[in-house]
């Protein structure tokens, strides 16, 4: 009997964002062949470039995994990675070069002789990339069974285009709840099963208690697995595939993911893009394409331009869109109040007095895209407007950052975008920007690109840069204290005309990481001394609370009052000899801040 599993995009780099990182890795080995020599060397190197951590390392080299500073040579990293005894060290390798072959960014493949980074690689690892676009391209021509993989053969049962497969039954079914995603996504292989599919979960969904439906759960896993009785693994897999499979297909900005309580989720199509989806929807079925062999595959899968979509091979279909996204931006320039509606009319009425009739496809194409970009305008001076001294929306996000239980369940990357929304209640910047990737509703979906800080803040009387992780491990110390550092000389540089800040904030700031940013205070990060406040959550939310209590004592708050605490708490620093004086110092030095406002 042939035995089937669940598709998967990737189960060893859960977040897509990564993926940037452990290819410019791999780009250090091309054209070498990826023998097991070079699969070996390829882990050896994500361990040397602090991008993989193994469980086991050696008390000598403790001290220079925790130095941030220090680089760690391949000889060491060689040593690290033997002192694990892996069964097959070189499929360490393989592993985790698979998700960047699986896309399309790489040949890394042994019988396919020396590593190469496509053009579709090289993309994106490109400055400033389009990584929503590239992945959507990407994943659009991902296919079960391709020639790249033995594992998802057509003798299996696989015929099927996830990405198109799973537009097709999110429509079916008028979206998908996180269960019904990890249940009937990874265990659907065949694109002719797309109605049955929607058949099981429409029936699931009239099951009214918990057990019927966890009885309901367990026989059509058995039915997948083909199996008397289910192992924890093909019980627990397919809720692991499709948590992942859903971080990578909500990059592409094609589905609109909402998040609840307790870290549940929903997925359904984005609502501004659904022109485009009935469009693909029309020309693909979901069925997988037959290559001759696999230079054809790999040649389709890495070629930007291919395939070509509806809206750019048909002027009426690109006119369409635009109409849909214009009446889409109607609704919402409604919703504005009068005076952000006068701040935003002239744009408004030059998108309104487009005459698509002396427009070509490539033109119409770009006001679609300055169309969308408009559309996010309008919904973040929306949202900044709602948020401005919105005591009520602080105190809600207060109150989740209080509760251990609901904390556990937020990802980074909604972390540092409440963190911006506290910023913006707080006071009268000029702009709270925060850089991590938004979908078409603005909400986050992908972590800030690495050389930009998490949230830039510009303010009249000075600037700041603001950096967020709920990372309390060591691994804090040289994913955060380095890089904040050069992000700020950065932003230091191209923003001379005002005093710059970077404010660190983490539930919990390793001691390490103080230290580093203490010296940085006391001393300067080449050459120069830095501003930088390190908060932990505790101190953070305490700041949040002042506010609170100012402002419902009718008091007066502005950026002045903010800028004042983190000068206090950096000339604490330039004077304090100990980077734990200087942390522990912190709540007194707010406590003298509260004392000057109430």
């Amino acid at each position: 009997m042939v035995k089937i599993k669940p598709w998967s995009i990737s189960t060893t780099v859960r977040n897509p964002e990564r993926l940037v990182d452990f290819l410019k890795v791999l780009k250090q080995l091309e054209g070498d062949d990826f023998d097991t020599a070079t699969q070996v060397k390829y882990q050896i190197m994500l361990i040397q470039h602090r991008l993989y951590t193994p469980t086991i390392i050696p008390d000598k080299y403790i001290t220079l995994f925790k130095d941030v500073i220090q680089e760690i040579p391949f000889e060491v990293a060689q040593e690290v990675f033997e002192t694990q005894n892996y069964v097959g060290p070189d499929m360490r390798g393989r592993q985790s070069v698979n998700p960047l072959n699986k896309l399309g960014f790489s040949v890394a493949v042994e019988r396919l002789g020396a590593v190469h980074i496509t053009n579709l690689g090289n993309l994106l690892l490109a400055t400033d990339s389009k990584v929503s676009y590239i992945f959507f391209k990407s994943l659009l021509k991902l296919q079960f069974p391709n020639p790249m993989s033995a594992h998802f053969s057509e003798k299996k049962g696989f015929n099927i285009c996830p990405f198109i497969a799973v537009l097709h039954l999110i429509k079916k079914t008028s979206g998908l709840s996180q269960e019904e995603f990890s249940l009937f996504v990874p265990t659907l292989a065949n694109f002719k099963d797309i109605d049955k599919y929607s058949g099981f979960i429409l029936k699931r969904r009239t099951l009214k208690s918990s057990k019927t439906k966890k009885e309901f759960d367990v026989n059509f896993l058995k039915n997948f697995y083909k199996t008397d009785a289910l192992t924890k693994t093909q019980w627990n897999n397919p809720f692991e595939y499709g948590d992942n499979t859903m971080r990578y297909f909500r990059l592409t900005k094609y589905f609109r993911v909402e998040k609840h309580a307790l870290g549940h989720w929903k997925i359904n199509l984005e609502p501004s893009r659904m022109k485009e989806i009935d469009q693909l929807l029309n020309m693909y079925d979901g069925a997988a394409q037959e290559f001759k062999d696999v230079v054809d595959y790999v040649k389709y899968i890495s070629d930007i331009n291919e395939p070509k979509l509806p809206w750019e091979m048909d002027f009426n279909k690109s006119k369409d869109i635009f109409i849909s996204l214009l009446d889409i931006v109607r609704n919402d320039y409604k919703t504005l109040n009068s005076n952000l509606q006068t701040e935003l009319k002239k744009e408004y009425v030059c998108f309104n007095e487009i005459d698509l009739k002396k427009l070509d496809l490539k033109q119409t194409e770009k006001f679609i895209e300055m169309l969308r970009s408009f559309r996010l305008k309008i919904l973040h001076l929306s949202r900044s407007n709602f948020l401005r001294k919105n005591i009520n929306e602080l105190k809600r996000i207060v109150s989740l950052f209080k509760d251990r239980q609901k904390m556990k369940k937020v990802e980074p990357v909604e972390f540092e975008y409440m963190i911006s929304q506290c910023f913006k209640i707080l006071n009268d910047e000029i702009e709270i920007k925060p850089n991590c990737i938004i979908d078409d509703d603005g909400s986050p979906i992908g972590f800030a690109p690495g050389n930009k800080a998490d949230i830039e803040g510009y303010y009249h009387s000075f600037n700041g840069i603001f950096e967020v992780t709920l990372d309390v491990s060591r691994n804090q110390v040289y994913r955060e204290s380095i890089p904040i550092m050069r992000h700020l000389k950065e932003f230091e540089n191209n923003n001379p005309s005002k005093p710059a800040f970077c404010v660190f904030i983490a539930p919990k700031v390793h001691d390490d990481t103080v230290n580093y940013l203490w010296i940085s205070v006391k001393h300067g990060f080449e050459g120069r001394k830095q501003k930088i406040v390190a908060l932990d959550l505790n101190n953070f939310l305490r700041i949040l609370e002042i506010f609170i209590v100012v402002i419902e004592q009718g008091k007066t708050f502005n950026h002045g009052n903010i800028e004042s605490l983190l000068n206090s708490i950096v000339t604490n620093g330039e004077n304090e000899n100990s980077s734990v004086n200087w942390f522990r110092n912190v709540s007194s030095n707010i406590q003298e801040w509260e004392a000057s406002l109430i």
